[in-house]
């Protein structure tokens, strides 16, 4: 299950609240900052070309990404922890109660993992340990393939928002010389108001697309490392090899200060 992030939440509030800040701290008019029209104009083209750059599956899952930005991949230290500590108990279970042991072990969780799910059914098709490795890698890589249209399609929002912001501004510029008739003074509200798209789109990109895209590539690159580790798991299995094996070659994939140790303190 995937942890909340108060990182990704203290960092869109604190860019939020120092963006309101800057205008509170200027002017007492703060409703000139508020135009739904200059916003449906961002947003809506931005969405607009996405679609025509990519499949509506696709720009509709990229969007479904940026919400989920604020939730973790299960990858942190604890998590891997947890599956070497999995793997070894795993292993005793297959040497002595063989597959069917094995499957009845795994918890709702495990069996909703698809991960998990694709490598306990290679393992009870009794596949070897390299046929394991090679069909398990190739659905690691070919998922990566698939998951990374998510950032593409963020990092092209962060492109042309602030593109359909500079269109949103010249627009109102139009408009305002076309209106103006003479009268100078109405020269610096219309301008301030032109720029608004600008602005829009500016934070668009950059509090919202371009870190979303860079989380969503983060999350892709710590899900491939625990799949990596997953793989090895299952090849253990496949090999049957003892708990200390098991133990030292998963641990590999730990930092030091988190790797599982309970064997050797028993010896």
């Amino acid at each position: 299950m995937n942890r909340f992030s108060f990182s990704t939440l203290v960092g869109i509030t604190v860019a939020i609240s120092l963006f309101m800040y800057a205008i509170v701290s200027s002017t007492n008019n703060y409703l000139m900052f508020i135009s739904v029209s200059s916003f449906a104009l961002v947003a809506g083209s931005t969405f607009a070309a996405s679609l025509i750059s990519y499949t509506t599956a696709d720009v509709l899952t990229a969007i479904k990404a940026l919400f989920e930005t604020l939730f973790h991949a299960p990858t942190s230290s604890k998590h891997l922890r947890g599956h070497v500590e999995r793997f070894i108990e795993w292993g005793s279970i297959y040497r002595q109660q063989g597959i069917a042991g094995l499957e009845s072990s795994l918890t709702d969780k495990e069996r909703r993992d698809p991960f998990l799910a694709h490598g306990m059914e290679l393992l009870s098709s009794g596949y070897k340990n390299h046929d394991i490795r090679t069909i398990l890698t190739d659905d690691m890589d070919a998922f990566w393939q698939r998951m990374t249209v998510e950032s593409k399609v963020l990092n092209t929002m962060a492109v042309y928002a602030p593109g359909f912001g500079m269109v949103g501004t010249i627009i109102g510029l139009i408009i305002m010389l076309d209106n103006m008739n003479g009268d100078m003074a109405a020269l610096g509200k219309g301008l301030a108001l032109a720029l608004i798209t600008t602005l829009y789109g500016v934070v668009l990109a950059n509090i919202f697309f371009r870190p979303a895209a860079n989380q969503v590539t983060e999350k892709q690159e710590s899900l491939y490392f625990r799949d990596q580790m997953i793989v090895e798991g299952f090849v253990l299995l496949a090999e049957k090899r003892d708990a200390l094996f098991m133990q030292d070659r998963l641990n590999a994939y730990l930092k030091p200060s988190a790797r599982y140790q309970p064997i050797e303190e028993e010896l």
